[in-house]
């Protein structure tokens, strides 16, 4: 007995209230489809159809069985399409994500997504320019900051926020700025792996507003930045999730708190949903709430 072909006959004779136009939707023969019924009724034990020559109808028992058995068959084409899914699961994706994000998000994520499919090859690319996805041939991007991008398909993850920071020595030894205005008169480090590295945002009276920085010592790289701060050569803005931990433990205080400018939004971007491999399908439906639990710590 074929249990789910018999529960879809049943489906149909319920549907249609005929053996023979069941039959016809199904491209059966009538006594096909009674055989069928019969054997699901021999199966389960119990009535399901109430019989005359002229009519038929479900009995109390075949009307809650209907729904039971409904579900059942839902639920195995569920699992039969995601088995279907899960063996075209491989691979290669190319990704390309600012240096910031890939050094401490995505090696997390990316391992995890790994081990449930380790027939898929990942291909990551940190980069801090903006990358034509379809040009250069990546699949998935991550950006940071406000999208004008159209053509592409953008799902946010999280929000990007940052601290201004400074070694104690050093705001002890230069002062403590009152306001962003007073940055001025400060060794500021610039990072040149952002756009307009020498102008930095903060919210001043309920606006948006930059404030244009300078000094002596330019890096291209989050981390050397922080290192520097900590060595007491000047002030810094980073991302809070790179220098949180060092302020907990007093290498670097923050400052200007106050003033802190609105976060900046960070979205995954891929090509229009028609576009989308299976493989590519199953990163972005993973990534997407994996990183979206990680909102807290950005």
């Amino acid at each position: 007995m074929d249990l789910l072909k018999s529960i879809q006959v049943f489906e149909q004779v319920a549907q249609q209230q005929s053996f023979s136009r069941a039959a016809e939707s199904l491209n059966l023969v009538p006594s096909a489809v009674s055989r069928q019924i019969n054997e699901l009724e021999k199966w389960l034990d119990i009535r399901l159809i109430n019989r005359t020559t002229r009519s038929l109808s479900l009995t109390e028992d075949g009307k809650a069985y209907l729904l039971k058995l409904s579900d059942i068959r839902a639920q195995v084409t569920e699992l039969r399409r995601s088995k279907t899914q899960q063996q075209q699961i491989k691979g290669l994706i190319k990704i390309t994500a600012p240096i910031m994000i890939g050094q401490y998000m995505l090696p997390v994520a990316l391992a995890e997504f790994k081990e449930l499919h380790q027939d898929v090859d990942l291909a990551i690319s940190l980069m801090n320019r903006k990358v034509e996805l379809v040009e250069e041939g990546f699949d998935l991007a991550i950006r940071v900051g406000h999208l004008n991008d159209s053509t592409m398909v953008a799902r946010n993850i999280g929000n990007m926020r940052f601290k201004t920071v400074a070694s104690s020595h050093y705001i002890n030894t230069h002062g403590m700025p009152s306001t962003p205005k007073d940055l001025k008169n400060h060794q500021c480090l610039i990072n040149t792996a952002v756009t307009n590295a020498k102008r930095w945002s903060y919210l001043i009276d309920g606006k948006s507003t930059v404030i244009k920085v300078a000094g002596s010592l330019e890096v291209n790289d989050s981390q050397s930045l922080k290192a520097f701060a900590i060595a007491n050569q000047g002030i810094a803005q980073l991302p809070s999730f790179y220098v949180d931990a060092a302020i907990q433990s007093g290498e670097l205080i923050e400052i200007l708190s106050d003033y802190v400018p609105s976060p900046l939004p960070v979205n995954l971007l891929y090509p229009s949903q028609r576009l989308l491999s299976p493989t590519v399908r199953a990163l972005v439906d993973y990534l997407v709430p994996f990183l979206n639990q990680q909102k807290q710590k950005w």
